[in-house]
């Protein structure tokens, strides 16, 4: 990554890379500390990949909101929806597509499809 002098200071050249690596940063230090409260690992939520768990809270990292969702094993952090906090204490199951969640709550037998 190269950096340039501006006006007496230092910028990055490819600014929204930066901030994409800020915000992983961020993401990753919130799920350290989550992880040591729960006793349980941090798992990165990616595409194609089934979410499942229980809606626990909503957690700030930077200026996000994002969903905990946890099971006995494992946590996710992924990004929050209005439509989650009827949700809190439930089973929940969500499908990441792009930066988007399809969601699936308790044990209907029909729904969103993913």
């Amino acid at each position: 990554m190269q950096l340039r002098a501006v006006a007496g200071g230092q910028a990055l050249s490819d600014k929204p890379q930066m901030l994409d690596i800020l915000r992983l940063r961020e993401l990753m230090r919130v799920a350290g500390q989550l992880s040591r409260e729960l006793g349980v690992d941090f798992t990165e939520a990616e595409p194609g990949i089934p979410i499942e768990g229980t809606y626990r809270r909503s957690v700030l990292v930077g200026s996000a909101r994002m969903a905990l969702i946890a099971n006995s094993h494992e946590f996710t952090l992924v990004p929050w929806r209005p439509v989650l906090e009827r949700q809190l204490g439930k089973q929940v199951a969500g499908m990441m597509r792009g930066a988007e969640i399809s969601w699936r709550f308790g044990h209907q037998r029909s729904g969103p499809e993913f």
